[in-house]
């Protein structure tokens, strides 16, 4: 890995004389890229893509090929997730820029910074209808971006870069979009670069934290409702502070804030919401205060906002957007989360622990509703069925791996039971977002997480349906040597879609998937090692080898085909929309849905 620091781009002195000296706008690009601190470049070449790398190979980016532009999109994302900022960049022939579409709307839609450049033809082609016009590309994504520019024109360059890599690395992270004129590479400009310092996240209002902290002390039942924001703002250690000083439960969304507290850390009760636990769900229904840090309140964990929320509800977010979206909070506070919570720190420091022995019979009640349910979830795992049960690979993952192991779920029913079932013995962040699930973008997802931090154990949980979408980056792993363990929940069909199908009465012939794929020999061939395990006793000894392997390991372990997607939510359609009767997935309307 290249040490961005050791390359910074060389700026005028502070006598705020401007730098001159003219250079072509690929330079221009590389410099402001640099100056940003972004370290790492991913991309698939075409068309004008080499008249921009060529600067990137001059100034030392390690560059990254993908296989298709959508696995390139979905590494870097996984970089920047892993790294919280937009670290690296994308660049793409404009043909293939919608290719990555999906990766682009994930992460606006999940708060993941991403740096994405697509080079197009020169402006005068736009009205001779030119080999692989890409007129549309831009009004294409550009709803789907947080923030996007077509630039015609080097002059400004390096201000529009700095706009992107802040846009997308600030606030509610998201997806920049430039779409870049070929002609703009060899146009010259002179505008100076400069180093951007990210600024400071918003902190909460005085008064904000006075009245949160009067809810506190009223509350006989607190919760602390935390999401993906928490591990965002890197804020763990001071959530983990205020829960023990105060002795407040803490209940995760089933997404973003899983792993958020250790498992086993007593006012740990779970993660919310249709795949999550039912302690936490019961525990946020009994609840008469939610401090909701971080989270959106999002359709999966509330269970179609079907979730009794109580009379008082303090939100905070770092997007104003987020705040009484839907329905109007207590309180509502624009700020990260490490602020909000030091603030709050600084005021639970100075209590006496009058409070937290007044809410003993709270707590013992959260946690008598998270033994019952643990010991549930335990009993799903059978560890002698054949296929193997995949709760019970889920669990006998979770006791191999080391503390702290990045595991990343694939989109489909084995990423819902591995968020729910998974035991996160350490505090670990999420490498994808809580809201846009894609079939496909866990093993080059896991690719960028391991390339941001190459001292981390990581593990994508990948279903065979979403395998066929991403197997090719195998080669990536091979030809970089990287360490990516690849545990393939080989059950012959697509779970999620048979599971909901089948409770509703269908038989879907699309969901069974081919039985004769050997997925070992396909990696084998693409230059990874693995094996295949089919029963219950072969497992630790592979996933043993797999963490011995110098390189990366593909287990392309057999599941049961039969096993339920359990719902922790009764009578509750999880993922589909409550408000229009219709046949099939709308067939059942859900009464009292939010805000009402």
């Amino acid at each position: 890995m290249v040490d961005s620091s050791k390359q910074a781009v060389e700026v005028a002195s502070d006598s705020g004389k401007l730098d001159n000296s003219k250079r072509e706008g690929s330079e221009a690009i590389t410099e402001a890229l640099r100056a940003c601190d972004v370290e790492m470049i991913f991309g698939y070449t075409g068309g004008s893509v080499p008249q921009l790398t060529r600067s990137m190979v001059k100034h030392n980016f390690p560059m990254i090929a993908g296989r298709t532009e959508l696995s390139a999109a979905w590494m870097s994302y996984g970089y920047n997730r892993v790294k919280r900022r937009a670290a690296s960049a994308v660049i793409v022939w404009h043909v293939g820029a919608l290719h990555a579409s999906p990766a682009i709307y994930g992460a606006t839609m999940d708060g993941t910074p991403l740096m994405f450049m697509t080079m197009d033809n020169p402006p005068a082609m736009e009205a001779r209808d030119g080999l692989q016009d890409a007129v549309e590309v831009y009004p294409s994504l550009k709803p789907l971006a947080k923030y996007s520019k077509k630039v015609t024109d080097a002059a400004d360059l390096p201000v529009i870069v700095r706009q992107a890599v802040k846009s997308a690395s600030t606030g509610k992270f998201g997806a920049s979009v430039l779409v870049l004129a070929q002609t703009i590479m060899f146009q010259q400009t002179s505008m100076r670069v400069e180093p951007l310092v990210l600024p400071r996240s918003p902190a909460p209002a005085a008064e904000d934290i006075a009245q949160t902290w009067q809810l506190i002390g009223q509350a006989k039942r607190p919760v602390l409702y935390i999401g993906a924001g928490v591990h965002i703002a890197d804020a763990s250690a001071e959530l983990r502070e205020l829960a023990e000083l105060m002795g407040i439960p803490v209940v995760s969304t089933s997404w973003g804030g899983r792993g958020v507290l250790p498992d086993e850390h007593e006012l740990y009760i779970g993660a919310s919401g249709n795949f999550g636990w039912k302690s936490a769900n019961e525990a946020l229904q009994q609840a008469d205060l939610w401090i909701c840090i971080g989270a959106s309140f999002s359709q999966m964990s509330t269970g179609s906002w079907s979730l009794r929320k109580p009379q008082n509800v303090v939100q905070v977010d770092i997007d104003e957007y987020e705040l009484a979206k839907i329905f109007q909070p207590t309180v509502a506070i624009q700020s990260d989360a490490k602020s909000f919570l030091k603030q709050v720190l600084e005021l639970a420091r100075k209590e006496n622990d009058s409070k937290r022995k007044s809410w003993s019979g709270w707590r013992d009640q959260a946690t008598a509703l998270k033994t019952g349910f643990v010991a549930e979830m335990k009993s799903w795992a059978n560890p002698t069925e054949v296929p193997l049960n995949q709760y019970h690979v889920i669990d006998v993952l979770a006791e191999q791996l080391p503390a702290g192991s990045l595991v990343i779920g694939d989109s489909g029913g084995q990423a819902f039971a591995l968020y729910r079932a998974f035991k996160f013995k350490a505090v670990t962040p999420r490498a994808t977002g809580g809201h846009y699930m894609s079939l496909g973008a866990g093993l080059p997802v896991a690719i960028g997480a391991k390339l941001a931090d190459p001292t981390q154990t990581v593990v994508v949980f990948h279903g065979d349906g979403g395998l066929y979408y991403d197997l090719a980056d195998l080669s990536i792993l091979a030809e970089h040597r990287l360490k990516v363990i690849v545990v393939i929940d080989n059950n012959g069909c697509l779970l999620a879609n048979r599971s909901a199908m089948k409770a509703m009465g269908y038989d879907n012939p699309w969901v069974d998937l081919p039985q004769t794929t050997d997925f070992v020999m396909v990696a084998k061939g693409l230059g990874v090692d693995g094996e295949r395990v089919e029963r219950p006793d072969e497992l630790v000894p592979a996933i043993q080898r797999a963490l011995a392997s110098e390189g990366s390991y593909v287990l392309d372990v057999r599941t049961t085909a039969g096993m339920r997607i359990r719902r922790a939510l009764e009578n509750i359609i999880p993922i589909v929309g409550d408000r229009t009767p219709k046949r099939g997935h709308l067939e059942t309307v859900l009464e009292g849905s939010w805000p009402s």
